[in-house]
């Protein structure tokens, strides 16, 4: 047992040690170490070898960075997590066992996008008063009243899914026949979006400022991210799919349509006015002052010491499931899935943005 910065890390071997899971094309979740990038063993046969007969085995790694190997679709999702379906369900809210089923039913549905788009989004909004709907005031007359803005801002971050078609600007949800998305490659992006709207009257990002990108009444800064297994799974199930099931899907569906049926559509939608054009323009920074930095004797080596346990635990995992696992272990370098483009919203991100 080892204490680091007042962390208590226990060398029992396989609970939750340091690495990634992978979702790979041969529908298998494996877990590969931070200190062997080329070795993927499978989670379910880590369990099998340490005789784990815990349902629960699964939340040690909750929060795994994850990489979804290229040419990996839904279905090879959706069968990659089975094992653990039940689990996953009671945590999702959702009938994970039942979406599995339904992938598993032949069809004939083409796919509608070319790809599924996972992204992580920050939000920041204004945030105003709460006002209740006032006696003799209709929902017209409510929503178009002029809010009171506080000093404080809502920010919301969310893990989304959608589905994107080549040289097509627009977003679609993926929620309703799972058939006619299960067999479209899952991707995402290493890109997190940073957003504020309403550019006319918001001056919270200076466009001004190198990275600043203004696009539709947008304006949003791009970071890099790496993506956790419960982000990913509440990104594809929760924000993506959204129903509870296929049948609430596809019973969903039913009625969109029949109400859209009933809906007159003029066609005469206004395009939106176009935003200010992005600045290449930046300001200068003054730089700051260099601090430096004096380390402590000995400082790191609670690390290393954690370091040397995580490498002898993933020796005595690997060599126990190369013996006795009937599911193939992965030897080699995993190509990760990349975005073919850079999306947000309705628009296209130029590399230079």
């Amino acid at each position: 047992m080892i204490n680091y910065l007042g962390h208590v890390f226990h060398s029992k071997p396989g609970c939750g040690m340091d690495g990634a899971l992978i979702f790979c094309k041969d529908a298998i979740l494996r877990f590969r170490s931070d200190y062997d990038n080329l070795t993927a063993v499978p989670l379910l046969a880590v369990q099998a070898c340490l005789d784990i007969d815990d349902h629960l085995f699964l939340l040690q790694y909750f929060r795994h960075h994850v990489i979804i190997e290229e040419g990996t679709t839904l279905s090879h999702i959706f069968l990659a997590i089975e094992p653990w379906a039940k689990v996953l369900g009671v945590y999702l809210d959702m009938n994970v066992v039942a979406y599995i089923d339904e992938i598993r039913k032949p069809s004939q549905a083409q796919s509608l996008f070319d790809w599924i788009g996972i992204q992580k989004v920050t939000s920041v909004h204004r945030a105003y008063l709460h006002q209740h709907i006032k006696p003799g005031e209709n929902f017209d007359m409510y929503f178009n009243r002029e809010r009171t803005p506080t000093r404080r801002f809502d920010i919301e971050v969310v893990c989304t899914a959608n589905g994107y078609k080549n040289e097509d600007k627009e977003h679609y949800s993926i929620s309703g026949d799972i058939h006619a998305i299960k067999n479209v490659p899952v991707v995402a992006s290493d890109r997190q979006i940073l957003v504020s709207y309403g550019y006319e009257k918001n001056n919270l990002m200076n466009d001004d400022y190198s990275g600043v990108s203004v696009k539709n009444k947008i304006s949003y800064i791009q970071g890099e991210v790496v993506f956790l297994f419960y982000e990913v799974l509440e990104a594809i199930f929760k924000d993506g799919l959204f129903y509870s099931s296929p049948q609430a899907a596809n019973d969903n569906l039913e009625t969109i349509k029949e109400m859209a049926g009933l809906i007159d559509n003029d066609g005469n939608d206004k395009p939106e006015a176009p935003g200010p054009e992005y600045s290449e323009n930046t300001q200068n920074v003054k730089k700051d002052k260099k601090n430096s930095l004096d380390i402590t004797e000995r400082a790191y080596d609670p690390i290393l010491e954690h370091m040397q346990a995580e490498q002898e635990s993933w020796q005595f995992i690997k060599s126990r499931c190369d013996s006795n696992s009937e599911l193939p272990i992965r030897i080699g370098h995993v190509a990760e899935a990349k975005v073919p483009e850079y999306r947000f919203s309705n628009f296209i991100i130029n590399e230079n943005d």
